[in-house]
């Protein structure tokens, strides 16, 4: 039996998976069918056979993400061999440790100045104002892109002032066939209520008011679920790839336009660095964490499985945070200097 084989035949056992899971094994699955790797017969497939083909994967240019997915089939597909007696050790055991010199650098979250100049430009540009509601919603809830982009207006209690989410909307090719899904969350955690600040509820208010109106036009219905809030232009569903692209194009005319008037009044130009529709979310977090020392409330608004996510990955330290910790350091006078 070939590495590929055994991945097929493991990930045969894997039923009833969601959408996104399915795609990603796919995924992985056309990876290895590529690779030299994948045509070794499992028996002799040593330890170190398997870590040079990750390093191999890295030097190609494979992201951490892509070999965390790839090991996360072949190394329990291995173990199924070893239970079932077709090869004596897992080859593939401990190699994914000595990995992690390419571990994901924390992702970039925006300064409060930062976001603030997004979400002005957004709001007097003609072209790009009706991103306003959904990017608004972004930032301030903290939401993944799926989530919000999945919202429903049955998920908004106006009343009670909250969003609920319960599930997220993917644009994925499975067995070739790409298409939209309404897909389960992440995790158990990941089904959570939001309070709304102000903010969201005034854009989801408006944008309410606009498309519930007598005069709107019936838009998308998928898997049971209809009366999207967030739609294109043209009537229909957004995933996070039309979302970073419109975040791309709304920062290159916001630079362009700053860059201009820099050179106008000889200063230095305040631009808006690359950035996607889930650094959003990391900079919701690092606000988050600045105002709020309740661990579970941050852990249940992120929707983490575990707190240690929250704050290895999303909560971005920032210089200002750094300086305010300082600062109160200095005035407590707890460390006898003077």
């Amino acid at each position: 039996m070939t590495v590929i084989e055994l991945v097929q035949k493991y990930l045969l056992q894997k039923t009833g998976v969601r959408h996104n899971t399915e795609a990603n094994y796919n995924f992985v699955l056309n990876i290895i069918k590529k690779e030299e790797f994948g045509k070794r017969r499992i028996d002799r497939v040593k330890l170190s056979d398997a870590k040079c083909w990750l390093i191999k994967l890295q030097k190609d240019g494979r992201g951490y993400s892509t070999i965390h997915s790839v090991r996360g089939v072949v190394r329990p597909a291995f173990q199924m061999a070893v239970d079932d007696d077709l090869i004596r050790k897992n080859p593939s055991n401990g190699v994914y440790r000595e990995m992690k010199t390419n571990a994901p650098v924390q992702r970039i979250a925006l300064t409060s100045e930062q976001a603030k100049h997004f979400h002005q430009y957004i709001e007097s540009s003609p072209q790009h104002c009706s991103w306003l509601p959904l990017f608004v919603t972004l930032l301030g809830t903290g939401m993944r892109a799926s989530e919000c982009t999945g919202l429903v207006w049955d998920d908004i209690d106006f009343e009670n002032n909250c969003i609920h989410v319960d599930h997220a909307l993917i644009y994925r090719s499975i067995r070739g066939n790409a298409k939209w899904y309404i897909s389960t969350l992440k995790t158990r955690n990941s089904v959570r209520t939001i309070p709304m600040i102000s903010a969201v509820a005034q854009q989801l208010t408006l944008l309410y008011e606009k498309h519930i109106g007598k005069h709107a036009k019936p838009g998308p219905t998928l898997d049971g679920y209809q009366d999207f809030v967030f739609l294109n232009r043209f009537g229909q569903l957004i995933n996070a790839h039309g979302i970073d692209r419109a975040i791309e194009r709304i920062r290159t005319s916001y630079n362009d336009v700053e860059s201009t008037r820099a050179k106008e009044y000889d200063r230095k130009p305040e631009l808006l660095p690359h950035f996607t529709a889930h650094c959003l979310r990391h900079t919701f977090c690092t606000s988050l964490c600045e105002c709020e020392k309740d661990l579970a409330v941050i852990q249940h608004l992120m929707g983490h499985s575990d707190i240690e996510t929250t704050l290895t990955v999303y909560d971005h330290v920032s210089p200002n945070r750094l300086r305010k910790a300082m600062g109160s350091l200095d005035q407590a006078h707890i460390l006898g200097l003077l």
